[in-house]
């Protein structure tokens, strides 16, 4: 034994490879079980995604055990966030999201759910429509934190669009088709989640029918102008009016924007839609001249046909071909996008070259989407044109003092400020009291056909 304890001492460095062999040896036995742990963590965290092949066949064999069927469809944009950010965080965002989504929709529901395209998923689990309705709240709660953390709030869309049956006879194809029609309205209707039935069933096929038709309806002048007057809040008399557009439909009826104008963007029309509107009142007012260039005209147009480069020319164009004065017309910037800087630098480039021409410009709903402060600061405008929601609320004690300082903060900034939404004597008088420059709303005048604008003016 001496010998032995001598002869490895006499050779330390065997004893050093043997401890170094031991603590690699340790090391890996304790790697091992962290990536165990870690894969099987992952594996409980995503054991539910899966191909959509999988969903559709448990979405039958439990249909055909006449078990409750919910099918979720979720749709996620993430353009805004790769155009103002980096694609980097949108993919981090995406994570975030997807982890959520199982959590809320997956898990204790015996649920499943798949990445289906880009930036959508379809779920599928047994909830009935009050809990899956929660749950989806829920989600959207934790989701919206993490845009809250991550600045995101109004840069990420996402909508969800669920269908729930019983029946036998519905099968996964018609369900999902079901589902992503929800999801549509959800998105057009700008709310967070829709739950298939007939009605709305019959309205998304109406709303395709209007998109598939919406281009001929402008080559073939099927639209037609309505007017709101704009009243100067000192004298309450008529300064102007916004016109708004209508659809006369061979099919569907007379059409107001709430029915047609998401079909315009979703076919990629907003451009030519917005200058089509805008000829037509050029060319209304060059009917008499005298008479209604004492008024001003304001036209909305989509952020989108603002950020055209060609923007400024074609409108002064449009202008001059109708010999129209540059002073009765006023461009109102649509609360409708958000902007990378190369597009705001267009915007703002085209707005500057616009109101050196002596058109007005006004900032829409400001307080509402994404019209902000900073916009009040970036974009060269006249006017300030403040939501109703705000209008409306000043009637409390805490909304009055929003307002008031909306209208003092455009004031110190040199703009007009208009509030609209105006539908009783209280919102009257407290936007007055507030400062409010110019009124609109139903409780003046509804909108009007272009004859009964002209026999206001005329009395006036």
């Amino acid at each position: 034994m001496k010998f032995f304890e001598s002869q490895i001492f006499e050779y330390p460095y065997v004893i050093i490879t043997i401890l170094v062999a031991i603590v690699l040896l340790m090391g890996l036995v304790g790697l091992y079980f962290t990536v165990k742990s870690v894969r099987t963590a992952k594996g409980t965290a995503e054991k539910s995604f899966c191909g959509t092949g999988r969903i559709e066949n448990d979405f039958e064999k439990a249909g055909a055990l006449r078990k409750n069927r919910s099918l979720v469809y979720i749709s996620i944009s993430l353009d805004n966030m790769k155009r103002l950010y980096s694609e980097a965080k949108a993919t981090r965002m995406y994570e975030y999201i997807k982890k959520i989504l199982f959590n809320h929709l997956c898990l204790n529901t015996d649920g499943e759910i798949s990445i289906y395209g880009n930036g959508s998923f379809v779920a599928f689990n047994n909830l009935e429509a009050d809990e899956l309705s929660k749950r989806i709240d829920k989600c959207f709660g934790e989701i919206n934190e993490v845009f809250v953390n991550h600045g995101a709030v109004n840069v990420v869309r996402i909508n969800f669009g669920y269908y729930i049956t019983t029946s036998t006879e519905v099968n996964f194809k018609t369900a999902l088709l079901r589902a992503k029609q929800a999801c549509s309205i959800a998105e057009d209707k700008n709310i967070l989640s829709c739950r298939w039935d007939n009605l709305n069933g019959k309205a998304f096929e109406r709303k395709i029918k209007i998109e598939n038709n919406i281009q001929n309806e402008i080559d073939n002048n099927k639209f037609f102008l309505e007017y709101q007057p704009i009243l100067d809040a000192a004298t309450n008399k008529i300064i102007g009016a916004e016109v708004l557009s209508r659809l006369n439909s061979a099919t569907e009826g007379v059409l107001t924007p709430y029915h047609f104008l998401s079909a315009v963007n979703n076919v990629g029309l907003n451009g030519k839609f917005d200058y089509y509107i805008f000829e037509k009142n050029c060319k209304w007012i060059s009917g008499d001249k005298e008479n209604r260039t004492k008024y001003v005209y304001t036209i909305n147009f989509s952020r989108s046909t603002l950020c055209d480069s060609g923007l400024a020319e074609n409108i002064i164009n449009i202008v001059e071909k109708y010999a129209v004065d540059y002073s009765c017309i006023a461009v109102e910037i649509l609360e409708d996008k958000s902007l990378t800087d190369d597009e705001k630098s267009v915007m703002v480039a085209n707005l500057t070259r616009l109101k050196e021409k002596g058109i007005l410009i006004l900032l829409d709903d400001f307080g509402k989407g994404y019209t902000s402060f900073g916009d009040l600061a970036e974009f060269d405008i006249s006017i300030v044109k403040i939501d109703k929601t705000i209008t409306q609320n000043s009637v409390t004690e805490s909304g009055f003092l929003i307002l008031k300082n909306i209208i003092r903060t455009a004031h110190d900034l040199g703009f007009k400020t208009l509030c609209e939404g105006i539908e009783t004597e209280e919102h009257k008088k407290t936007v007055v009291e507030a400062g409010c420059d110019m009124l609109q709303g139903y409780y003046f005048y509804r909108p009007m056909p272009v004859t009964q604008l002209e026999t206001l003016f005329e009395k006036q």
